[in-house]
This record gives structure tokens, C-alpha cells and sequence, in this order.
């Protein structure tokens, strides 16, 4: 009787152990595909990698221009490294450069020009005055001047100083009548200042300004603006002549030296080294120009 209890429990511990060897074999059976299905996927995937990389490297290839190195080939790539930037045509870049000093030049010539305007209507131009000796030697050497340039002719004033000067022609206009009379005269290129100087001495001359007592002292330019310091007796004679040969007067000399001195289109008149606020039967604060 025991030997058969026995024998059922050993029989039954054996079945109990055949099933958890099925058990077990079945586990390790399911471990081994999941496994394999992973690896599957991985190689899939790492396949897909790679054609997606070959692709891209292909599109590069076929895009990429000769003008700079070829990192198709890089290995950096593979490694996720960014490529190199691209860097803009050199003719692009020379334009660029053209145009940032084309505007740097504009801005700078319109800015000095604005500034200048705006000193000339502020009147901060203004000659320096000298006082003193200084003064009246200054007076007397224009008084000498004045008398040379009417007293004889340049030609032979050259050719008394054995000097081989160049000869311009220039036309000046001047009341006469109650008009405006055209002459042209020859006279030695010498500076500009100094050309302008004899130019309205013989102006004046020529109108019948002209007296012992009135010279230029200065004459100086900016850009299109001339400024000619008169002695104190140039208002004098003004007045005596009226508004109307007045006018004609300074009109005359701003045409003379519209014509003869470009750009200069502007005239202004100082006495004395300032501007002349009353004593002139014509406004002299003003700047003197044509209508264009």
C-alpha cells in the first residue's frame, strides 16, 4: 500500500518536472526569436541609414559647385559634423564693397556741403581783419595794387619783369547807361583770387566806380561762394549812384563771375571786413546770385 503511494508521488514529482522542462524550453524558444526579430530590425535600419546617407551625398555631388573644395568625401559627414559655409561670389563681394564706399563718399560730400551752407547763412565765414600796422599796410599795398592793375597795362607789366606769363581771355560786364555792356579782356593767368581782384578793379573801372579811395582788400572763395572786402568808401560811392546803378553794378560783377569762374555762383560783399548792415542804397547782407 505504501509502495504504490509512493510510487503515484514519484510519478507525479516527474510529471511536475517534465512540464517545467517544457516550460523552460519554451521560454528560451520565445528568448531566441525575439532576439533574432532584433537583430532584423537593426540591420534594416542600419541599412536604411546608409542609403539615405548615400543619397545625400549623391544630391551634394550634383550640386556642388567647382569654385570651392569638395567635402563630399569629408569623414567629418559621417560623423554628423556641420560642412563648411559657402562663401559669397568674389564679384558679389567686390560690388558690395563698391557700393559701401560709393555711399560712404556720398554721405560725406552732402554732409560738408550741408555744413558749409549752413556757416555761409550764419555768416562764420568771414575774412580775418587785421588791425593796426598790419592794417594799414595792408591798405596801402591795395591802394598800390589798385593803381598798377588801372595805371598801365598787364602785358607790359610782364614784360617789364621779363617773366613768359600765359593769357586768358575773360568777359566782364558793367553798367554803363542804364545797361549792362559786355567787353572781353585779356589778362595773365595768375590764382583765381588774384584774377578776380584785377577783374572787378577793372569793373569798377569801366563803370566809373573807381576813386583813389576805393580798393579790394580781400577775396577769398567757398566752394561756389566769393567773398570780396571792400574799403569804406565803396559805400559811398553807392550811394552817390543810386539804387538802380547799384543794382546793375553788383549784378554785373555776379555775372562776371558766373562766366569766368566756375563754379563760383555767388557773390557776397564785405566792407571793412564785415557785412555792410546800412549806407548802401542795396541790400548788401544778402548773398548775391542770378535766377537760374
Amino acid at each position: 500500500m505504501f509502495r504504490r503511494e509512493n510510487e503515484r508521488s514519484a510519478k507525479g514529482r516527474l510529471s511536475g518536472d517534465a512540464k517545467r522542462v517544457s516550460k523552460n524550453a519554451d521560454r528560451d524558444r520565445d528568448i531566441r526569436d525575439i532576439r533574432d526579430i532584433e537583430k532584423e530590425l537593426k540591420r534594416e535600419f542600419e541599412k536604411d541609414l546608409e542609403e539615405r546617407a548615400a543619397k545625400q551625398r549623391e544630391t551634394r555631388r550634383r550640386t556642388r559647385t567647382p569654385l570651392y573644395d569638395d567635402y563630399d568625401d569629408d569623414p567629418r559627414l559621417s560623423r554628423g559634423a556641420e560642412p563648411m559655409k559657402r562663401k559669397v561670389p568674389m564679384m558679389l563681394r567686390l560690388l558690395a564693397w563698391c557700393g559701401v564706399v560709393l555711399f560712404c563718399f556720398v554721405v560725406g560730400y552732402m554732409g560738408t556741403s550741408y555744413v558749409l551752407l549752413l556757416m555761409d547763412k550764419q555768416s562764420l565765414l568771414k575774412p580775418d581783419v587785421f588791425n593796426g600796422e598790419d592794417e594799414e599796410r595792408t591798405e596801402r599795398n591795395a591802394r598800390g595794387g589798385a593803381a598798377a592793375f588801372l595805371s598801365s597795362d598787364n602785358t607790359e607789366l610782364a614784360r617789364d619783369s621779363g617773366a613768359d606769363m600765359q593769357k586768358t581771355t575773360v568777359t566782364i560786364y558793367y553798367p554803363k547807361d542804364g545797361t549792362l555792356l559786355e567787353e572781353k579782356l585779356d589778362v595773365i593767368a595768375q590764382t583765381r583770387e588774384d584774377n578776380i581782384q584785377e577783374i572787378v578793379l577793372k569793373l569798377l573801372e569801366r563803370s566809373g566806380f573807381f576813386g583813389k579811395d576805393v580798393y579790394i582788400k580781400h577775396v577769398f572763395r567757398n566752394v561756389d561762394t566769393v567773398y570780396i572786402d571792400f574799403s569804406a568808401p565803396f559805400l559811398q560811392s553807392l550811394s552817390a549812384s543810386g539804387a538802380k546803378v547799384s543794382a546793375l553794378l553788383v549784378t554785373g560783377i555776379v555775372r562776371t563771375m558766373r562766366d569766368n569762374f566756375q563754379p563760383i555762383d555767388k557773390v557776397r560783399f564785405l566792407v571793412d571786413s564785415k557785412i555792410a548792415t546800412s549806407g548802401a542804397p542795396i541790400d548788401l547782407t544778402a548773398t548775391w546770385q542770378l535766377p537760374k
